[in-house]
């Protein structure tokens, strides 16, 4: 297997179980410690990670770095692939209530 197709499957791992878990890029990012664009290009393939990131990671999946390295490693697909996420910000009329803002009395 060639460097580029492991660091293609590792990323399509951490995309697959961050899905599953039903979190979006900012939300996995934040409970991982690490920049959402590190997550981004590391979940389409252009990014290789190192020890420290893949241990960051994994603490965040609650699994053993041994589990998701084995994954990307792992030469079957897995048959049930999770929902997507939506794309974008919430549409606003889906946003949690805001308090109105205070005008002034003229």
């Amino acid at each position: 297997m060639e460097l580029s197709d492991i660091q293609s499957r590792f990323g399509k791992v951490v995309l697959r179980r961050r899905l599953a878990a039903k979190l979006g890029q900012d939300e996995f990012a934040e409970k991982a410690k690490i920049h959402r664009t590190t997550l981004s290009a590391l979940e389409r393939g252009k990014h290789l990670p190192n020890l420290a990131l893949i241990h960051k990671l994994a603490t965040a999946f609650g699994v053993a770095m041994s589990v998701l390295v084995a994954e990307a490693e792992d030469e079957e697909t897995p048959l049930d692939e999770p929902p997507a996420l939506p794309k974008g910000r919430p549409r606003k009329d889906q946003q949690t209530a805001r308090k109105p803002k205070k005008t002034k009395a003229r």
